[in-house]
């Protein structure tokens, strides 16, 4: 640490330079924040949680179900923000700084409002579910999701008291994305998808491993991922409007190791 600098200074540093350098956005843009912040809202709200139980072992909800939901809610989560961001004055053009005049409305009205939306019962699911039902299917407690939802919420509250509403904004971008470079709504998904549409053209390509072997296994492509054009536009756009076949076979075809690894830190700031 440098002389002089308390540990929060150095935390603060080191965040932003994880924003900027490995999350890949500009740090001080309040708009592209408050996006990539909605990933990692995602990650930690929704899909961190007994959700990753429902989901797990012989359960009916599948991968490529989960593709779609978490993008959708991600989505959803975003304009959540955006919105917030407009009815409080703010600037998304501008400096990541503002939220320092508005650090009691981020707990007061904006973190309430997440947490409502998450947890509400009636909550629509691109599968066609509503949250209540999803729950129910998968043997599922909703009361066990909402008191996770709620300490995560309130985690996020806390940071904003403690460290501001910057470092809370940073701290949730940092995690959307480093975490979930294979997600929708990160800087990376568009090139992940470039990259995959490119080895499907290529039935030698090595990511097939050997002699093809995990694209024999795949069987025929669904309509929509044999439309190629189709599957650009909705997964670079919207990829809830994927339907549950197209959805599993993408997953099945491994299109999130096809991400690149996230880069390095200056040694300085490790």
């Amino acid at each position: 640490m440098a002389m002089g600098q308390s540990s929060s200074q150095q935390e603060r540093l080191l965040i932003e330079a994880i924003v900027s350098r490995q999350a890949g956005i500009d740090s001080h843009r309040l708009g592209s924040v408050v996006d990539l912040a909605a990933v990692g809202i995602v990650l930690h709200v929704w899909r961190n949680s007994p959700v990753e139980d429902w989901h797990a072992g012989s359960s009916p909800l599948h991968d490529g179900d989960m593709l779609r939901i978490n993008a959708h809610t991600t989505w959803k989560v975003r304009q959540i923000l955006r919105r917030w961001v407009a009815d409080t004055g703010l600037d998304g053009d501008g400096p990541t700084d503002q939220l320092e005049t508005v650090e009691h409305e981020l707990v007061d009205e904006l973190f309430p409002r997440l947490f409502e939306w998450m947890v509400n019962p009636a909550r629509r699911l691109p599968t066609g579910q509503t949250l209540a039902e999803l729950a129910m299917a998968n043997h599922g407690e909703l009361a066990e999701f909402e008191d996770h939802a709620d300490r995560e919420v309130g985690a996020y509250c806390a940071v904003t008291e403690q460290d501001g509403a910057v470092v809370c904004f940073w701290r949730a971008a940092a995690a959307g994305g480093v975490a979930c470079r294979h997600w929708w709504g990160t800087p990376t998904w568009p090139q992940l998808v470039e990259r995959f549409l490119h080895v499907l053209q290529k039935p030698d390509h090595e990511h097939w491993g050997s002699g093809g072997e995990l694209r024999t296994r795949l069987g025929p492509e669904p309509p929509q991922v044999a439309d190629r054009a189709v599957l650009d536009r909705t997964l670079r756009e919207r990829p809830w409007h994927l339907d549950t076949p197209a959805a599993d076979w993408v997953i099945r075809a491994g299109i999130g190791f096809l991400r690149e690894p996230v880069p390095p830190l200056p040694d300085h700031l490790i």
